[in-house]
């Protein structure tokens, strides 16, 4: 057997040619099947008495006008002229035809003409009216489109507006106490005659105002560079053990004073692949909150939990909990500014949401009023264990 292989072009073409010859026979052969219709009517109704002999066959090119065009407009027109001649037109059978009957072709032919020029130009009208709607409606989406662009330009401008002045506000409000403590510490440093413990104890104030400051500006810094996509990771094995310990060698002071417990469960052979000054900084953030909002005598518990390839750290407390309608918002910028000393204070959380999602982790948060918090964030886990 041989089979004859075409391009995948050439058939395409080979079938849109067949479609187009299958159309056109179509439409020809309406034209004669409504012809011949229009000389069974004829035939039937001059049974009963006399009938005009173009009555039916005007119709039937009229129809083959609109739904066909001109060629089978012009074929039905001359089968009924043949079919007319030959049926009604005396000598019965013959094709000759007297002054009479040629004055009525001449008419058949005008209103045949007319008919068929009339319906290509409603075909025209049509077409245009048709491409003038695309068109038209091409516009309106263009038009549609350009105003959704304009609008969400608009809304991406107030929202770039209202981020600017959330920043200005919190660095107006939380900037400005520290930097009048520095000033106020500043101005009775100047007086001579103030004792030396006094003096002393207003540069520790002054000290103390200036790392406040510092810590600010550092996270103002860090949730730039994260919302620029810049924030750079020196990733190393690091032994979870080592994190717990330094966050509670750095918190137990500000616990201690608090009368709150810190305890690190026991995290040997469990080591994450981070940022050790990263990792430090999420640990931190979330352990200055949970030491923050528990109550005197309360606990925080730090743990870590090797699953996988990823670690899990969590870090629970025994404060008040926090209300679920807040739980959505502890990791949005600037929520203090919003939400008066709520869970989430400042940029920390959302600084420690970015810095986690950098190292391909999450971090969520699981609470419920009068049952304490739990923060819980995972690292991609060390590759060799490492050990404290």
């Amino acid at each position: 057997m041989v089979r004859l292989a075409f391009p995948g072009g050439h058939l395409s073409a080979l079938q849109q040619r067949s479609e187009t010859l299958r159309g056109s026979l179509s439409r020809y052969a309406l034209s004669v099947a409504l012809t011949a219709v229009a000389l069974a009517a004829t035939l039937i109704l001059r049974r009963d008495g006399p009938t005009p002999s173009f009555l039916f066959f005007v119709p039937a090119v009229a129809i083959s006008a609109w739904y066909g065009g001109t060629g089978p407009s012009a074929l039905a027109t001359i089968v009924s002229l043949v079919l007319i001649d030959i049926n009604f037109f005396a000598p019965g059978g013959s094709l000759r035809i007297d002054r009479v009957e040629a004055l009525e072709i001449i008419a058949f032919l005008i209103v045949s003409v007319t008919i068929t020029t009339t319906m290509e130009a409603l075909h025209r009208a049509l077409a245009l009216a048709e491409s003038r709607s695309r068109e038209l409606k091409r516009l309106n989406d263009e038009v549609g489109r350009s105003y959704d662009a304009e609008r969400e330009r608009r809304h991406v401008a107030e929202l770039v507006a209202q981020a600017r002045e959330e920043v200005l506000g919190v660095v107006a409000h939380d900037l400005r106490n520290p930097l009048n403590l520095i000033t106020s510490s500043a101005d009775m440093l100047l007086n001579e005659e103030l004792p030396v413990v006094r003096r002393t104890e207003l540069l520790e104030v002054a000290l103390r105002a200036g790392r406040h400051m510092n810590r600010l500006i550092g996270d103002l810094l860090d949730t730039v560079r994260l919302n620029a996509g810049k924030l750079t990771l020196d990733l190393e094995d690091v032994p979870v053990a080592s994190i717990f310990r330094q966050a509670q060698d750095m918190f137990e002071p500000l616990a201690e004073g608090r009368h709150v417990h810190i305890e690190a469960l026991p995290a040997a052979g469990i080591a994450v692949r981070a940022d050790p000054m990263r990792v430090s900084q999420v640990v931190g953030n979330i352990l200055g909150n949970a030491i923050k909002f528990t109550p005197e005598n309360g606990h925080v518990t730090m743990r870590a939990t090797a699953n996988g390839n990823h670690v899990a750290i969590d870090i629970a407390d025994t404060g008040p909990g926090i209300p679920p309608r807040d739980i959505e918002h502890l990791f949005d910028n600037f929520w203090q500014a919003q939400r008066n000393d709520h869970r989430g204070v400042g940029l920390g959380l959302a600084i420690a949401k970015g810095v986690v999602e950098a190292h391909g982790g999450r971090i969520w948060c699981e609470s419920a009023p009068g049952r304490g918090s739990t923060f819980s964030f995972t690292l991609p886990k060390a590759s060799a264990n490492s050990t404290a």
